[in-house]
């Protein structure tokens, strides 16, 4: 017979040597992590990470669902209308989120308004601003050109 051909066991360590080493390691990993995920929320909002975010989205539509009475229906409806602004990359920057580091939530989404209707419906809807630099207009080219013609004066 061919054992060549036969895949073969290797043999393992059943002393448990090498067992305190990675308890160290695994210990030291899971320090690291508890130590990094209590700092995870006391960032600012353009520093957290984009699950972070979301959770945050997340508790900040059920806080307003609760101050001003929506069904469970509006609050998913305003979540998601929350998610496709972060997904347009509409609730990027800190000065249209207003983001508590102390308390850890959003207090406020500058251009998100909502609107109730006579038949009960509410409407979720966020303003997209135009951000950039004002730049100043530069004369017409007709006008400029017949400025140009003017003829001087002469005295």
């Amino acid at each position: 017979m061919n054992f060549l051909a036969k895949t073969r066991k290797r043999a393992t360590d059943v002393s448990g040597e090498f067992a305190g080493l990675l308890n160290d390691r695994a210990e030291q990993f899971m320090n690291f992590l508890t130590t990094n995920a209590d700092t995870a929320y006391t960032r600012p909002w353009h520093k957290l990470e984009a699950g972070i975010r979301k959770n945050r989205l997340r508790l900040f539509a059920a806080e307003e669902a609760e101050r001003f009475n929506f069904s469970a229906d509006e609050q998913q409806r305003l979540f998601d209308t929350l998610m496709k602004a972060l997904e347009k990359k509409q609730l990027t920057s800190k000065s249209t989120v207003i983001y508590d580091q102390d308390q850890q939530k959003i207090l406020e989404i500058k251009g998100f308004s909502f609107h109730k209707s006579a038949d009960g419906n509410v409407q979720f809807q966020f303003s997209e601003r135009k951000t950039g630099t004002m730049r100043r207009k530069s004369e017409p080219k007709q006008l400029a050109q017949a400025s140009s013609k003017e003829p001087t004066p002469q005295n």
